[in-house]
């Protein structure tokens, strides 16, 4: 009985918490705000104008023709084109690391497998720079300077066939070296 009380005094301040809660549908206090309007103007920066009513305007010389006042601009912006592309050229000529891809061929612990599969590659793929690393207990080695992804594939093919853990992976490499290769 004391919990049927319990249960029917909770559901009446419920009740009247709810009806506090939802605002009525008329209310004669609220208008209804339509437009707004606000004079912001002191918090506005102000500038002062040029004064520069007296200064003449240069008319361009009447011998200039249609054609020629439409070439013109695209004459100087093809200058400044072609000496922009000379200067990358020229930058481009001075580097010598950039982002690639190696073919990581051997990774383990054993040196003397690491060793078989040094001599193996310098013997097979000469063409390739062999880069070999050790953070121990682990070997590594890895072949190329590839500037794309399809490069490194082709390789990628025919080591398989020798090595189980071929993987191609992004590393910084030697443009010149990459440029070489075949």
């Amino acid at each position: 009985m004391k919990k049927h009380l319990l249960f029917l005094s909770f559901l009446w301040f419920l009740g009247s918490c709810v009806s506090k809660l939802s605002p009525s549908k008329e209310n004669k206090n609220s208008e209804k705000i339509t437009e707004y309007s606000e004079d912001l103007s002191v918090f506005r920066p102000k500038y002062e104008t040029p004064q520069s009513a007296n200064v003449e305007k240069t008319e361009l010389p009447k011998t200039q023709t249609t054609s020629d006042k439409a070439t013109s601009p695209l004459k100087n912006e093809n200058d400044a084109v072609e000496a922009m592309l000379v200067h990358i050229k020229e930058t481009n000529k001075k580097l010598a690391d950039g982002k690639g891809y190696r073919i990581q061929v051997f990774s383990g612990n054993n040196k003397a497998d690491f060793e078989l599969a040094k001599s193996y590659l310098y013997r097979n793929f000469s063409e390739l720079e062999l880069y070999e690393s050790y953070s121990q207990p682990t070997y590594k080695i890895k072949v190329g300077d590839f500037v794309s992804m399809d490069e490194a594939a082709r390789y990628q093919v025919n080591l398989k066939t020798k090595f189980s853990t071929v993987r191609i992976i992004s590393d910084k490499i030697n443009i010149k070296k990459a440029l070489e290769i075949k």
